[in-house]
């Protein structure tokens, strides 16, 4: 017997009702992109760039899509980042934590900036100069490789170069180059300046006794010798020679 006219017109208007909510709710899932971004632990990057790299495909900023991708496949590698993590704060918007690798300084080899952690290990290679890490020379080494560790003759270089870098930081000294002999003396170039340290001892009193004869000598030329560096407050140890 044919079905009640009212029952077969109450299905075809429920299947109609049904189509159009999964057509709205397709609409929605399609169009529903993030309209805000909060950046956390960046340094290296600026949130702008942080955001154009993680997100640079068309689909990228699209919720429901994104929402897919981040339990289905690996987030993407960034240089300079060890990895970052996504955390949807709402429906569109989206917070990341990155976490940038600790980088102290950087060999040239083979026209590429090879930059190194605390503990000596490669962890980028790139022809991009990161502003505020100093270039290592003076390192004896054979063949690099990326993510391994710098094959030098003493690796305790690696914690005098933690200790220095650490106390320029501290005292804000900028310092672009930094080389060490083989007995591992260190010398700076601080603008016009040639910093001659000396050995690992004391490092810390000769970049603080560096900070306060820095402003001393701005706008001269010449070299600064705090290698003999006596801990003594009433007469200054160091040697500064100026040149044309």
């Amino acid at each position: 017997m044919p079905g009640h006219p009212k029952k077969n017109e109450l299905r075809h208007v429920l299947r109609m009702a049904m189509l159009l909510i999964l057509l709205l709710t397709g609409l929605i899932l399609a169009t529903a992109r993030f309209r805000s971004f909060e950046v956390l632990g960046n340094a290296h990057y600026t949130k702008e760039e942080l955001v154009e790299m993680i997100f640079s495909e068309p689909w990228d900023t699209n919720s429901f899509y994104q929402f897919v991708k981040e339990h289905t496949r690996e987030h993407k590698q960034l240089p300079f980042v060890e990895k970052y993590e996504l955390h949807w704060k709402g429906p569109l918007r989206m917070e990341i934590i990155v976490y940038e690798k600790k980088v102290i300084g950087y060999v040239d080899y083979m026209s590429s900036c090879m930059y190194f952690d605390k503990d000596g290990i490669v962890v980028e290679s790139t022809g991009e100069r990161l502003a505020g890490v100093p270039e290592i020379d003076g390192l004896q080494f054979g063949s690099i490789v990326l993510f391994r560790p710098l094959p030098v003759e003493n690796e305790t270089v690696f914690n005098d170069i933690l200790n220095l870098t650490g106390a320029l930081s501290l005292h804000a000294i900028p310092c672009e180059h930094i080389h060490y002999d083989r007995l591992l003396n260190a010398e700076l170039t601080v603008g016009e300046l040639t910093v001659e340290l000396g050995q690992n001892k004391n490092m810390e009193m000769k970049i603080s006794t560096l900070a306060d004869i820095l402003p001393k000598l701005d706008g001269r030329k010449g070299s600064l010798d705090l290698s003999t560096y006596i801990e003594d407050r009433e007469r200054e140890s160091y040697i500064f020679k100026e040149s044309q």
